[in-house]
């Protein structure tokens, strides 16, 4: 997944990157369809997945194909919600819905879903980031060079192209300045570790915080391994599925 700079806010991710509109989120999802695009729908809190085509988009939900996978495609209505990723014209298209169920569509057998409430468009340089959990912080371990430890804060959100960290204190690094390493660990089953040097992007100054200052930092990953990439989005993706889940089980969709 492409990088994207971290030092957004919440609310310029959401006009940039986000439709929200209907007859927006339609044209989209009608465009996937007459292109014939492949999607990669993850459930089961991104343990599984299957590879589809969307059939139909309409004013309440959007029915698609079923996969090669049998076995996937009987497990996929047991869970309670599913994150779409396609490419259109080269841009990342991801999208979440509910459950899914078994329908027939056009005499043979397909899935349907209520239609997203929103679409993220995501360019080459960009991705789709989470704000991390507050009770059980990640940390962000900082090292300088020779060696130096500069600290251990919570971060505050993750993408695959980097993590924001809330930093209490004076920052012991410029804008700019590559840090030899960062460490962190993904809560995904078997933890996988973070381990690899950053760029620090911005640091954004929030007040005094009663006997030291805040900072807001923006780190972005410098060669970040592969594997570790895609862990990170797998576990994007169970973050994506369990809020969905509890915004579910309130009443939402």
């Amino acid at each position: 997944m492409p990088d994207m700079t971290p030092s957004l806010s919440d609310d310029e991710i959401e006009d940039r990157f986000f439709l929200l509109g209907r007859m927006e989120i339609l044209n989209v999802l009608n465009d996937l369809i007459h292109r014939r695009e492949t999607l990669t729908v993850y459930f089961n809190g991104g343990s599984d997945f299957i590879v589809t085509t969307l059939l139909e988009a309409r004013q309440d939900g959007l029915v698609f194909d079923l996969s090669g996978d049998e076995k996937a495609n009987r497990r996929l209505p047991r869970s309670s919600s599913c994150v779409f990723v396609g490419r259109l014209d080269g841009v990342r298209v991801q999208f979440s819905s509910g459950q899914a169920a078994p329908i027939s569509w056009g005499g043979a057998d397909a899935f349907e879903a209520l239609l997203p409430e929103r679409v993220v468009r995501l360019q080459r340089r960009e991705s789709y980031r989470i704000l991390l959990p507050v009770a059980k912080p990640m940390m962000v371990k900082l090292m300088g060079s020779g060696g130096k430890s500069l600290g251990e804060w919570p971060g505050h959100d993750l993408s695959v192209g980097g993590v924001g960290l809330t930093l209490t204190g004076t920052p012991e690094f410029d804008v700019s300045e590559l840090l030899p390493l960062i460490v962190m660990e993904i809560p995904m089953g078997r933890q996988r570790l973070i381990n690899c040097s950053a760029c620090v992007r911005h640091i954004t100054p929030e007040g005094e915080h009663r006997e030291a200052p805040r900072h807001r930092i923006g780190l972005s990953f410098e060669n970040l391994p592969p594997a570790t990439g895609v862990a990170i989005q797998r576990y994007i993706i169970k973050i994506e599925l369990e809020r969905r889940g509890i915004l579910a089980a309130r009443g939402g969709r």
